[in-house]
C-alpha cells in the first residue's frame, strides 16, 4: 500500500510538459540519420547542429513528414534560431 505525499514536488521537469512527444529508442535512431542528412543543407543556412538535432527529434516524434525534404522545409519553417519544437507555451 502506499501512501501520497502531497508535501514532496512534483518530480517532473517544468521544460518537460506531458504534451510533449519523446521518441522511442527507433526514432532517436530516425532523428540522428535524418539530421545528418540534412545537416550540410541547413548548416550553410545558419542552423548550428544542436538546432538540427533538436529539429530532427522534433520532427521524427511528431511524424510531421518522412524525407529529407519534408524536413529541410519545415526546419526552415522553425528558423535557425528559436524556443525547443516541444516546449509548450
Amino acid at each position: 500500500m502506499t501512501t501520497e505525499h502531497p508535501e514532496q514536488p512534483d518530480k517532473q521537469e517544468p521544460a518537460s510538459p506531458d504534451s510533449a512527444p519523446e521518441p522511442v529508442a527507433a526514432e532517436v535512431e530516425s532523428a540522428r540519420l535524418l539530421a545528418n542528412q540534412a545537416r550540410t543543407v541547413l548548416g550553410a543556412e545558419g542552423f548550428d547542429d544542436e538546432r538540427i538535432d533538436e529539429l530532427a527529434s522534433a520532427f521524427i516524434a511528431r511524424s510531421i513528414g518522412e524525407s529529407v525534404e519534408d524536413f529541410v522545409r519545415w526546419a526552415r519553417v522553425e528558423g535557425p534560431t528559436g524556443p525547443d519544437p516541444d516546449q509548450v507555451l
